[in-house]
């Protein structure tokens, strides 16, 4: 969910849509058009079956984008409680109340921030973090495991053009992520008969899909570029994008994967693994980006986390991995280190 929204002037053919840009870090920009009734849909799903009652929502997700609109705007308004902006001041102290039932909407940069606010936190009388945009960090892990049971996380697969699809729990520090479910008004498509351990794109309907500008009503169904394996008629886990799946040697690499494993073996490194084009020796080849020396971690301990994967090409040892304002990694500034200097 990493649109941006416009202002109201900017709306499109229905008065009471809600405008959102994508950022183009995943296709061109473009806006997108959502109607009150799909926020205020979306609002009561992910409410009803994750969040439950909530006191006080604290956000650090900024309203311009469709996961900061939701669940910093629309759901205190729809129930009536007050919401702190932590996106505007993050580093400043956490103001939960005593007894407080305590929404957390976070992006990835978020999980430091609370590990350093667990004392408040501690003063709440329970605490749901919802994840969307990327891949939880390490820290969110380790706070899941720590702060159990007082703490519940759980991530949020969406986009600006979809909404959201999916939900899983963050898994805990050491454990094993659980498949995504849809939610429940979202159908998932796929070819009856087919093999369900192949890997294929993942193609949803859902009554929340937006409105292209230029278009007079949303597509009838959406195909995501996520790549999954089916586990159940509505449960799946994510391999990869259409875009990341690449052949090393003849050998298929879903480079999702190889990010999983980096996280499950190196939970104190920050990793990203990108697809690269003309390797001289294996053709397509992928170079992982990582940071984590601060923490004890060397080029070894990733080339080990590795070896049941063809070797990358690059191995970028960086200060700190580049992100977006939506906590995505940065991929033009990652690609722009492998250049040479001049």
């Amino acid at each position: 969910m990493t649109g941006t929204a416009t202002r109201a002037a900017g709306r499109g053919a229905g008065s009471d849509e809600v405008p959102f840009d994508t950022s183009g870090s995943t296709g061109a920009a473009r806006r997108w058009f959502r109607l009150p009734r799909q926020m205020e849909r979306e609002v009561e799903l992910i409410g009803t079956h994750l969040v439950g009652p909530v006191d006080q929502v604290i956000t650090y997700a900024p309203p311009q984008h469709l996961f900061g609109a939701l669940f910093g705007q629309w759901l205190p308004r729809t129930a009536g409680i007050p919401v702190h902006h932590a996106w505007t001041d993050p580093f400043a102290p956490l103001p939960i109340r005593s007894g407080a039932r305590v929404l957390v909407v976070c992006v990835p940069m978020a999980w430091s921030l609370l590990h350093r606010g667990r004392p408040a936190l501690e003063r709440a009388r329970s605490v749901v973090a919802l994840h969307s945009a990327a891949a939880p960090p390490p820290a969110a892990h380790r706070l899941v495991r720590r702060a159990a049971p007082l703490l519940r996380a759980f991530e949020l697969l969406g986009s600006t053009e979809t909404g959201g699809i999916a939900h899983r729990p963050v898994a805990p520090e050491g454990s094993v992520a659980a498949p995504w479910r849809a939610l429940p008004d979202v159908t998932l498509l796929r070819d009856a008969g087919a093999p369900q351990e192949r890997a294929r794109e993942l193609v949803v309907r859902s009554p929340r899909l937006a409105r292209p500008e230029g278009g007079t009503r949303p597509p009838a169904r959406w195909a995501t570029g996520d790549l999954v394996e089916f586990t159940g008629d509505r449960t799946f886990r994510l391999v990869g994008r259409s875009s990341s799946l690449i052949k090393v040697n003849g050998v298929k690499v879903h480079l999702t994967r190889v990010e999983e494993r980096l996280r499950a073996r190196l939970p104190h490194a920050d990793c990203v693994a990108l697809p690269l084009t003309g390797d001289p020796l294996a053709g397509e080849g992928y170079a992982v980006f990582w940071s984590g020396r601060h923490n004890g971690v060397d080029e070894s301990d990733v080339r080990a986390a590795l070896r049941d994967f063809p070797s990358p090409s690059r191995l970028v040892d960086l200060a700190a991995v580049p992100r977006t304002v939506s906590g995505k990694p940065d991929r033009a500034a990652l690609l722009a280190t492998l250049r040479p200097a001049h």
